[in-house]
């Protein structure tokens, strides 16, 4: 069944080019620690309003390893202040005592890709600063006396699940230390193609996939095609000798697009690339932000929980 958030109108387009986008309730930060958690938001660069929500555990002796986010909404919507996000971070901040970086990048159309990417780019780097102590004006909460810089994971669902994996292809390239990325949690990646591999061909799913589209006609790079590497990863392989951190692919059993979720695992392990599948079967599409009484959310915290506290 169709939810009220799938009803929703996130996005429109105005005759004139302009964008609408609905308004939404948010939740404003606050660095009290309310519960076991204090949250800051914080611009890191005032020309192209990229700014970071960061979420901070109530620790008593020990630095919290770093966990850095990006949102989903398709490229197109959606904002890390929303209520949402900003109860699953902090859930996850304290339930799994990490510092959580929470980036706002801009959305398309009016910054089509590789925008996005440059931007959770940007702010990688800088936190790569504030790791090495170089950073031109420090933020206290990330000072390398505050955070365990050695163990940083990167996640993000939906087009955040997409940025993930395509700012993770670049991470061994870069000189981030001592910032070291151990691990990619790519939820719900939002990929697509030219060709349906979905089994599920019903009238439904024929509207839905036809909404997908549309948005990647407003994503993509102009002229380009659903078979861009951005959108399609898998339409080559990844060079044999390519550094990626080991990938969680975190999968819902009712999300539309589960197999070409599936696809893209089955892509990396055919690459040679160290990924692990975690499959929610009655988990609908961004279900840990949407559905926080879920089991399969508790189930994702704590798998990320985990992982911190093994690596």
């Amino acid at each position: 069944m169709e939810t009220e958030r799938e009803k929703k109108e996130w996005l429109k387009l105005n005759s004139d080019g302009s964008v609408l986008r609905a308004p939404h309730p948010t939740t404003p930060a606050s660095s009290d620690f309310t519960d076991g958690v204090a949250s800051k938001d914080v611009v890191l660069n005032p020309e192209t309003g990229i700014w970071t929500r960061i979420f901070k555990p109530e620790t008593a002796s020990q630095k919290p390893p770093l966990l850095i986010y990006f949102h989903g909404g398709g490229f197109l919507v959606f904002s890390t202040a929303w209520v949402e996000y900003h109860s699953f971070l902090y859930s996850l901040s304290k339930t799994a005592g990490l510092m959580i970086v929470s980036v706002d990048y801009r959305l398309a159309p009016e910054h089509r890709l590789r925008a996005a990417y440059d931007d959770c780019t940007e702010a990688i780097k800088w936190v790569a600063k504030h790791a090495a102590g170089s950073a031109e004006v420090p933020e206290e909460w990330l000072l390398p006396s505050a955070v365990d810089f050695s163990q940083c994971v990167l996640a993000g669902e939906s087009a955040g699940g997409n940025i993930v994996y395509h700012v993770g292809l670049q991470v061994g390239e870069l000189d981030l230390r001592p910032l070291m990325v151990k691990e990619l949690v790519v939820i719900h990646p939002y990929f697509m193609g030219e060709e349906m591999v979905e089994t599920d061909k019903g009238e439904e799913m024929i509207k839905f996939v036809e909404m997908c589209k549309m948005g990647w006609s407003m994503t993509l790079p102009v002229g380009s095609s659903r078979d861009h590497p951005f959108c399609n990863p898998v339409v080559s392989p990844l060079e044999p000798d390519l550094k990626l951190p080991p990938v969680l692919v975190v999968v819902a059993g009712k999300d539309k697009l589960r197999d070409r979720r599936v696809m893209f695992y089955e892509y990396l392990r055919r690459c040679g690339k160290e990924a692990e599948l975690m499959v929610e079967e009655g988990g609908v599409h961004a279900f840990h932000i949407f559905i926080p009484e879920f089991e399969g959310t508790l189930r994702l915290i704590q798998r990320i929980s985990d992982f911190v506290k093994i690596r």
